[in-house]
């Protein structure tokens, strides 16, 4: 990257998280080109100052550093290895920002075909939700190595309040990404159980959880989860019951190819792809408390 300017980006997904780490970027001053499959998406960012691309390609070419914010493994790979991807675009001198929640072995593969071009690799996912990403204040886990960080830190202080660097080989990010989904995806659903039981034994649930966040059980859900979204039944958090089910299943293939048990994980994935086959894929994950009530036969909804 040049030093003294702000490097130019291209950034390629520009969709519910993409878009506000874009206009993000474009507030503090940085030359962004967009790029997503979908037009509509590209526009918006263009209205706050973003260049639009016609391809990933287009969006790399010309500039410092590309980031990718895609919603998986497989459209990671479509923008790198399609024609007018990112693979063929990209040169010596270049970085990619992989921040797709994605595979590590994907990202592993991305990493060493670029990186025979001269291209440096960073993958950056984040947690935070779409509000972390509108604040500013996702955290980063990121993988590669440490001088990349540096070099790269001003543009990810811009996304995220807590950048933390994970491991040294691009991938690193992805394995602690997956793993802490993992534990989020847990506890929500334990949550979800816990309500249940609660309204089904006549307690009411605020006090329930009251109780529960000064004592040892509280969790990030159970402090904010449960009174933004799950007790008043606004199921707006902006990730998706599908979106877990992804990592999951990311994070038991990655179990499966590492030899590591996982026997607890293994049932919450039957109960994340239950809901997915009933049909909440694409409704907010919070919304996974309804069939918990659903099944214990306190649905407050009925």
């Amino acid at each position: 990257m040049p030093p003294g300017d702000l490097p130019r980006i291209g950034f390629v997904g520009v969709g519910k998280m993409g878009a506000p780490m874009a206009r993000r970027l474009l507030a503090a001053g940085y030359q962004v080109t967009a790029y997503d499959t979908r037009p509509e998406a590209v526009a918006e960012v263009c209205r706050h100052g973003a260049g639009a691309a016609d391809s990933g390609a287009a969006a790399a070419a010309g500039t410092d550093v590309v980031i990718t914010m895609l919603p998986d493994p497989p459209a990671v790979e479509r923008a790198v290895y399609e024609t007018d991807g990112l693979g063929q675009a990209m040169r010596g001198g270049q970085v990619l920002i992989e921040m797709t929640s994605s595979h590590p072995y994907t990202t592993r593969r991305v990493a060493a075909d670029l990186v025979r071009t001269g291209v440096r690799v960073l993958d950056a996912p984040v947690s935070g939700g779409v509000r972390g990403a509108v604040e500013g204040t996702l955290c980063i886990m990121v993988g590669g190595p440490a001088d990349l960080l540096e070099a790269c830190r001003p543009i990810l202080e811009r996304l995220g309040r807590h950048i933390v660097h994970v491991g040294d080989a691009p991938g690193d990010g992805d394995v602690a990404k997956t793993i802490n989904n993992l534990l989020s995806a847990a506890t929500t659903w334990s949550v979800a159980e816990a309500l249940a039981l609660g309204t089904r034994a006549g307690l009411a649930p605020a006090r329930l959880f009251d109780a529960v966040n000064h004592s040892t059980g509280r969790s990030h859900t159970t402090e904010f989860k449960i009174p933004q979204y799950m007790l008043p039944r606004r199921f707006t958090s902006g990730f998706t019951v599908g979106q877990y089910l992804k990592d999951l299943n990311i994070c038991l293939d990655l179990a499966d190819k590492l030899s590591v048990p996982m026997l607890l994980s293994t049932m919450l994935r039957q109960i994340w792809a239950i809901a997915a086959a009933e049909g909440m894929a694409d409704l907010d994950h919070t919304a996974l408390v309804q069939l918990a009530e659903r099944w214990a036969g306190s649905d407050r909804d009925s």
